[in-house]
């Protein structure tokens, strides 16, 4: 709850990118929670214990890599910001760089979470479908949210094919996601 006191702030930080990545932080940790649960229920079968050991530790890999985004796109905007009222460009550069570089990740790293939703909704109960179906929700709210700041973001690029490279690749991998997300819902439905 600490980092809702923190959007409720005036401050300029967290804002829409660290809200997006939080968001894909919730998601994964929803798909976490399953694994943990699942992990528990496994005891009693061993063909499953270890698969769901490993399948636990690659998730929780991937939740400590989305907590890292949440303060990432944080100093990023804060060191453009500073660097913008410095008018130093090319810390301006480098700091735009990693905001759109944590953007980019929290995307990237959204197909390894629907691909965790896909291999935990084959091995548990049909009673725990409804924490991956919010899990998928939160995670493809990320990449939608993370979409909106980049485009607000892009327009700090001159170049216009440059920008327009940027959105095409963004579209792109938004509608691959969409394409994940659909799949996992009807599946989980």
């Amino acid at each position: 709850m600490d980092f809702i006191k923190q959007f409720e702030s005036a401050s300029l930080v967290p804002a829409g990118g660290a809200a997006a990545a939080y968001s894909f932080c919730l998601g994964v940790a929803m798909i976490y929670k399953v694994s943990l649960i699942e992990n528990r229920r496994a005891v009693d079968r061993p063909d499953l214990d270890k698969n769901l050991s490993v399948l636990k530790k690659e998730i929780e890999r991937l939740l400590r890599d989305a907590e890292k985004l949440v303060t990432e796109d944080a100093e990023a905007y804060l060191q453009f910001r500073k660097s913008r009222q410095e008018n130093n460009s090319q810390a301006m550069k480098q700091a735009f760089s990693k905001a759109m570089d944590v953007s980019l990740k929290v995307i990237e790293k959204s197909f390894s979470a629907f691909e965790w939703i896909r291999q935990l909704q084959l091995v548990i109960p049909k009673t725990l479908f409804t924490h991956l179906r919010v899990a998928s929700e939160l995670v493809m709210g990320s990449v939608n949210a993370t979409v909106h700041v980049v485009k607000d973001n892009i327009l700090e690029i001159r170049s216009e094919a440059k920008r327009e490279n940027y959105l095409s690749q963004i579209r792109m991998l938004q509608e691959k996601c969409k394409r994940n997300h659909f799949e996992i819902i009807d599946k989980l439905n």
